[in-house]
């Protein structure tokens, strides 16, 4: 308004000259319905309070009455320009009679009235004026006490108020204040007087109520609990002094808090101890009947829910608690229980918090009145069947029995603790029970329970009555029956909870009531402990990822839900965790939690490892806060542990891999409490951002290779072994990179801290020894391979000896091992070494064996063997054939003693049974030792560089004869004459085998016998000045009871021949000697051949002269072996009489001549020998050896026949030699015909018919008449037996030659 100033000034100045006047016509203008009339009129009724003019402060009353005029406009503006008015009114320098209590009490109606308005932002205004009116009210304004007190009192009860509470404590209290001042009686209330004042129990009720809120109303906690304080006289004379203590504490319990850090709970845990320490100081049953009624009458005031409300509930269960008026407690409890609308659920909050505080004094009156409450209602009958259905399906039995249930367990936890143990079974646990399993029911039948609420509140009831009884003295030692009934339902919960979706928080709250349950007794056993712990990962893991579950929701307030679930339901987890291993703080139970999360760590879903390494964070935590920091044991899971979870620091998730540092830090923190950390904490955060950022696999490996050396610092080394079982493990994993992973850390611990590990070197490598089968990727079986060697570079003699105790023969991965040592370039001539050293020990020991079964001699030795086929492995994967070049001499003879010493056994038992290898292998327990012993020895001269060699050895059976007991011999001289040609066969390996001649095994003496006798036809022995020693050797060995060592021996002396003839005369008797005495050797054809074929060789570096006296033995010897059976015998024999014939010239001219005599008619009879090769040596030799009979006539004859290559057609020989004989030496033909007769009974059937057609040749070229020496009659009878003969070409033969003789009628002469 223009010049309002001006105007106020002139109205003054008019109220001072005719107040009255002026009065009268602004009470007139505020008569007029008009806005602006009636607001300019009441600024200006204000303006002249305001000016506190002596003219006008008796005319106060007539403006009061003028204003109050307006008081039924409901116009705003006019509202607040009465409300600014009586603001100027209140705070004049006096209210005396001016009627400011209709000013006050119309400042509350007007408060009233805006907040039903508040939508309306005028109504806002007009609120906040009148807060603003009665916070500025003075209470020392002159006549400010008469006009408040007591009637200021009305407004604190009434709900509509609230808003004003704070103002209208602070001004009560210090009204209060003053009238204490007073006096005692002033201060006292007139109950009964005009004044409707609220009851004490009205005033401790609501202003208990307002201050559980402290904070609310910009704080009107405070000012409620200060008034209290001042009318703590008038509320009951027997509180005063307790209040003067009790409430200052609470006003600083408020003070040293905000909204945000104040702990409700605790609060009101203050405020009802307050309550009942103030009504048991009062003790009188009435009054505190009066506050309980009070607070039950305040209830409508507050909104619902509300924490005033929630407390409020609290607050009269507390005032029933503390009345000894069971009559009204009783009375008061069925009222609740019968008028509560069990459908509203801020109502269902009040039965049961109203009775669970009750419980506290009166547990048995509280469960008797829930069990009547609950009979009755079972007794109910809803008629009809679909008002049956009805009320099932809306539910209201379900949510009255929910409610129960629910007030129960809340009873159990505000019970006395010395009585709840007596009740918490059959009155309340089993009450919850009954009530559960009938929600269950539909018309009497039990169906499934899919009620989710119900089930929440069955977890809210097992949560409480657990906490409860573990609060009393006794818990300890109480065996709560109902246990595993309700773990089995807190279980199928569980089960039943989709593993889809998390929308529901049923699961993380079961886990939590299973936790509270753990604590119970009886304790279950850690195998039941086991199924709880395995049932809650395998609802919680399985969950998809949450930014999936997130995504799929309608709402962003869904998305936080879940959020807010899937945090509640880990921490839940990590609770149950601590709270199982609380109850069983031992390391195995640790371990077998453990082993349950590890499962999940070979998950191919990717957020399954990342859960389970999160809960192993926060198992490893517990274990570290509430075990281990406590005994301070050795941690012997170390090893097992950080092998399981190293390997995720490559996960394909960064948050997996963040919890695996976390996870080692920690047990880095637990393994190094007895040493300084150091800078290993810093490296390992430091590592932790390098695996958060790592973009590509490359840099994962190289951050986790870095991380495992900083865990090498602190790694025990006697847990090497199950670190290294839970590496390889780890190598199965479904992700690539965690497999690849776990190798890397298996070698960088094996490579640091590999010397401390000797002791178990033979664990290490049966660990991964039985993975392998399983492990077939290529880098990945790398990696196990390179960690072999690795640990060979540390303990190659340990290493060596565990992998020679795998059985034989060898599997694939058992040869990988090997190989892998023989491609390592460093390890391989030491590998080498070793092996050889194993095979030479146990040669050493053999002669040490003073006893062992036959069975035991026909095995072979497990571990020479093994050794054997290891040197195959190694050499094959040489990169090089340095090594064995730079060993031969060493390798050579050893594995040539190897094939002799396992030649015709059989394969060794196995010393540890292998079930993998059993059925795979069980087909080669019968296989041939001395076989890989051949392998070995070729691949060593394959490696050696020659591969002309082994291809030549191959080609002539060298392996195979070898191998063969019957044949190793010819194979060791095959192998020895290749060798020779190769340059191969050195001194060194000479010297290395000599000594086996005299060993007590016989085939060391025939392997090393055969050797020398090869050797002996190359020079190098007379070169290198060994032909004495060897011929010593064969000497001695000449004599040896082994037959095929003598056979060699012979050879031997033989070959001296081819290798150094020029000292065959100078040994020629020892040699004559030696082997004239072999051909003797009737037990042994092979010696004898053996011997006539040293002969043979040695006769021809002889003259007749150099053979002296042995001629007549050797030329006897020979001759006994014309009808040998032995073809290759019968051959040699042939062969050496005819070197005879050549040798002799004079001296033994005669006696040869004799012995030919004496021997022809075989020789001519074996012209036809059955053996091509015999028949041919014997027509050389008789060629050489007929010039002695004399026959020089025939000589010719005999040269036609036999001198040229024509076929030789023995018939016509016989003819011209019977007929020349018949004619010029009948002697010689009797000799002839006499020889012959006695070959009818030759085993041979070829020479029988020989015999007698030769016979049937003689009888047709000779005149019976002048053959008186023929007995014809027993010829014939001779004939008439081999037409009988089994050969039918014998019977032919003689059938014919009886027929010429009968027909020639030479019987009739």
């Amino acid at each position: 308004m223009e010049n309002h100033v001006e105007l106020v000034y002139c109205i003054v100045q008019l109220a001072r000259s005719s107040p009255d006047d002026l009065i009268a016509f602004l009470h007139s203008q505020l008569e007029i319905e008009n806005e602006a009339v009636r607001v300019a009129s009441l600024n200006l009724l204000r303006a002249i309070v305001g000016a506190d003019l002596p003219e006008t402060r008796l005319k106060k009353l007539l403006i009061v009455k003028a204003v109050k005029s307006t008081f039924s406009d409901q116009n705003a503006t006019v509202r607040k320009a009465v409300l600014h008015f009586i603001r100027r009114l209140l705070s004049s320098e006096s209210v005396e009679n001016c009627a400011a209590w209709d000013m006050v009490a119309h400042v509350f109606r007007e408060f009233s009235v805006s907040t039903s308005k508040l939508a309306i932002p005028e109504e806002n205004t007009i609120q906040t004026l009148c807060t603003d009116i009665l916070q500025c009210l003075d209470t020392s304004v002159t006549g400010m006490t008469q006009v408040l007190w007591p009637r200021l009192l009305e407004y604190v009860v009434p709900a509509q108020y609230t808003g004003t509470l704070k103002p209208l404590c602070r001004c009560l209290r210090e009204l209060a204040e003053k009238k204490q001042q007073e006096g005692e009686e002033a201060a006292s209330l007139d109950y009964g007087g005009p004044v409707k004042l609220p009851t004490p129990q009205g005033l401790l009720a609501r202003l208990l109520v307002v201050a559980s809120s402290p904070y609310a109303g910009e704080g009107h906690g405070c000012a409620a609990l200060q008034l209290l304080q001042a009318l703590h006289q008038n509320i009951h004379a027997a509180v005063g002094e307790m209040w003067v203590v009790k409430i200052p504490s609470l006003l600083q319990y408020i003070e040293g808090n905000t909204e945000n850090s104040l702990d409700h709970a605790r609060w009101e845990h203050m405020l009802l101890q307050f309550l009942r320490t103030s009504l048991a100081m009062i003790d009188d049953s009435a009054w505190s009947s009066q506050i309980s009624l009070e607070l039950n009458q305040q209830m409508a005031s507050y909104t619902s829910p509300s924490r005033e409300k929630s407390f409020l509930y609290k607050a009269l269960g507390t005032s029933l608690a503390v009345c000894q008026d069971l009559g009204h407690v009783k009375s008061q409890l069925h009222k609740f229980l019968t008028t509560t609308d069990y459908m509203e659920v801020p109502e269902r909050q009040r039965v049961i918090s109203i009775l669970a505080f009750c419980a506290e004094s009166h547990l048995d009156l509280t469960l008797n009145a829930l069990h009547e409450f609950g009979a009755a209602m079972s007794k109910v009958k809803i008629s009809g069947l679909i008002s049956r259905l009805k009320d099932y399906h809306h539910g209201r039995r379900g949510k009255t029995r929910s409610t129960l249930m629910l007030t129960y367990s809340n009873v159990a936890v505000h019970a006395p603790k010395d009585q709840l143990l007596s009740r918490v079974e059959a009155d309340i646990t089993g009450n919850i029970l009954l009530h559960y399993r009938a929600s269950g029911q539909v018309l009497g039948i039990t169906v499934a329970n899919k009620d989710m609420n119900l089930k929440l509140t069955l977890i809210h009831n097992v949560m409480e009555i657990s906490c409860a009884i573990l609060e009393t003295r006794d818990s300890q030692e109480f065996e709560f029956s109902y246990k595993l009934e309700l773990l089995g339902y807190m279980l199928d919960f569980i089960k039943q909870e989709p593993l889809d979706s998390l929308a529901s928080p049923v699961r993380y709250k079961a886990i939590l009531a299973i936790g509270h349950l753990s604590k119970l007794k009886p304790s279950l056993t850690m195998e039941e402990n086991r199924e709880l712990l395995d049932q809650c990962f395998k609802s919680l893991f399985p969950l998809p990822p949450l930014e999936k579950m997130k995504e799929e929701c309608e709402t962003a307030k869904d998305a936080l839900h879940i959020q807010s679930i899937y945090v509640r339901s880990f921490e839940a987890l990590c609770k149950l965790m601590e709270t199982l291993l609380e109850e069983a703080p031992t390391a195995d139970w640790f371990q077998e939690m453990f082993e349950l999360l590890r499962t999940w760590f070979s998950s191919g879903k990717e957020w399954e490892r990342e859960r389970a390494l999160q809960a192993s964070t926060q198992l490893l935590t517990v274990y570290q806060e509430t075990v281990h920091s406590t005994t301070q044991e050795t941690f012997h899971q170390f090893g097992s542990l950080i092998g399981a979870i190293a390997p995720h620091s490559c996960d394909s998730l960064a948050t997996s891999r963040q919890w695996v540092v976390d996870c080692i830090s920690c047990l880095l923190c637990i393994q190094g409490q007895p040493m300084n950390l150091g800078s290993a904490e810093e490296e390992l955060r430091c590592l932790r951002e390098e695996l958060k950022a790592a973009l590509d696999p490359e840099a994962l490996f190289q951050a986790s290779s870095k991380m495992a050396r900083v865990v090498s610092e602190y790694f025990p080394p006697e847990q090497a072994t199950d670190f290294i079982e839970a590496t390889v493990d780890g190598m199965l994993s479904a992700s690539p990179t965690c497999a690849t992973a776990a190798g890397l850390w298996m070698k960088i611990i094996l490579k640091e801290c590999g010397d401390a590990m000797l002791d178990q070197v033979p664990a290490i490598l049966n660990i991964i020894y039985r993975h392998m089968p399983t492990i077939q990727e290529g880098s990945l079986r790398q990696s196990l391979l390179e960690a072999v060697s690795i640990l060979a570079h540390h303990h190659l003699e340990a290493v060596i000896s565990s992998l020679l105790r795998k059985r034989l023969p060898m599997d694939s991965d058992t040869t990988e091992l090997w190989r892998s040592l023989g491609g390592d370039p460093l390890l391989a001539t030491q590998v080498l070494q070793v092996l050889i050293e194993k095979i030479k020990t146990s040669t050493s020991q053999e002669g040490s064996v003073t006893s062992e079964t036959e069975t035991d001699r026909h095995l072979a030795a497990a571990e020479p063997l093994s050794a054997t086929c290891a040197i195959f492995e190694v050499v094959s994967s040489l990169q090089s054939s340095e090594a064995v070049q730079e060993l031969l001499p060493e390798l050579f003879p050893v594995l040539l003693q190897q094939v002799s010493r396992t030649l015709g056994q059989k394969m060794p038992l196995p010393v540890i049974s292998s079930q993998r290898l059993f059925r795979k292998d069980r087909q080669h327990a019968e296989g041939n030792p001395c076989w890989f012993s051949v392998q070995a020895l070729e691949s060593v001269l394959f490696k050696v560089g020659n591969e002309k060699l082994v291809r030549v050895l191959g080609t002539q059976k060298a392996w195979i004869l070898l191998e063969n007991p019957q044949t190793h011999h010819e194979g060791v001289c095959l192998l020895v004459s290749v060798l020779l040609r190769s340059g191969l066969v050195t001194p060194e390996i000479i010297q290395r085998l000599l000594p086996w001649v005299n060993s007590p095994m016989e085939n060391f003496r025939v392997t090393s016998t055969a050797f020398l006798a090869q050797l002996m036809s190359d020079p190098m022995l007379r070169e290198k000045k060994l032909l004495k020693i060897v011929l010593r050797i064969l000497e001695e060995r000449s004599q040896d009871r082994n037959s095929i060592v003598h056979q060699m021996a012979v050879r031997g002396l033989g070959n001296i021949v081819d290798g150094a003839p020029q000292k065959v005369k100078k040994h020629k008797k020892f040699l004559l000697d030696i082997l004239i005495k072999a051909l003797n050797d009737t037990s042994s054809s092979e010696v004898i051949g053996e011997s006539m074929k040293a002969l043979a060789k040695v006769l021809k570096e002889l003259k007749e002269k150099d053979i002296g006296s042995s001629f007549k033995d050797l030329t006897q010897q020979i001759q006994t072996y014309f009808d040998d059976e032995d073809d290759a015998l019968r051959s040699m024999a042939f062969v050496l009489f005819g070197i005879l014939a050549q040798l002799t010239k004079k001296k033994w001219k005669a006696y040869f001549a004799e012995q030919v005599r004496k021997s022809w008619v075989t020789l001519l009879l074996h012209l036809q020998d059955p053996s091509p090769k015999v028949s041919m040596e014997c027509r050389a030799t008789f060629h050489l050896c007929f010039p002695f009979l004399g026959l020089k006539r025939l000589q010719h004859v005999i040269n036609k026949h036999l001198g040229g290559t024509d076929e030789l057609k023995p018939e016509e020989l016989q003819v011209d030699i019977c007929r020349h004989l018949a004619k010029e030496n009948a002697e010689l033909l009797e000799n002839l015909y006499s020889t012959t007769i006695t070959y009818f009974s030759n085993s041979w059937e070829e020479i029988r018919a020989v015999a007698a057609n030769l016979a049937g040749i003689i009888l047709e070229q000779t005149d019976t008449q002048r053959m008186k020496w023929l007995d014809l009659k027993h010829l014939l009878m001779s004939l008439q037996v081999l037409e009988k003969d089994p050969s039918p070409t014998v019977q032919l033969v003689a059938t014919e030659i009886l027929s010429d003789i009968y027909s020639s009628g030479v019987l009739d002469e």
